[in-house]
């Protein structure tokens, strides 16, 4: 009996995420540090090839004005856009705001 041994080519990844070069911390609303609300907002975003994040929205809220302040905090963050055999390319990324009082 002859054994068969079948080797197969695998695919070396080319492709890199995308990583924060610029992140600024979200800002409580009044009403939010009212009523003492803390926990995470998750957001789904598109980081362009040029590193900005577009397409933002709320995959899980937490209220009292947090999940749009959650919406400026990424609006304004910046990245190193993810890549594809070295070139930038755009891509769907998921972050979590968290939201902690002192």
């Amino acid at each position: 009996m002859v054994a068969a041994i079948t080797l197969l080519a695998q695919e070396l990844s080319h492709s890199t995420p995308p990583v924060v070069v610029q992140k600024v911390d979200p800002i409580y609303t009044s009403e939010a540090i009212a009523a003492k609300l803390q926990g995470d907002v998750i957001l789904s975003a598109i980081i362009g090839a040029d590193g900005i994040p577009s397409d933002i929205h709320v995959l899980r809220e937490l209220g009292k004005g947090l999940d749009r302040k959650a919406v400026e905090c990424l609006q304004a963050w910046r990245f190193k856009p993810a890549t594809n055999h070295g070139e930038p390319v755009a891509s769907k990324l998921t972050v979590v705001i968290n939201f902690r009082l002192p």
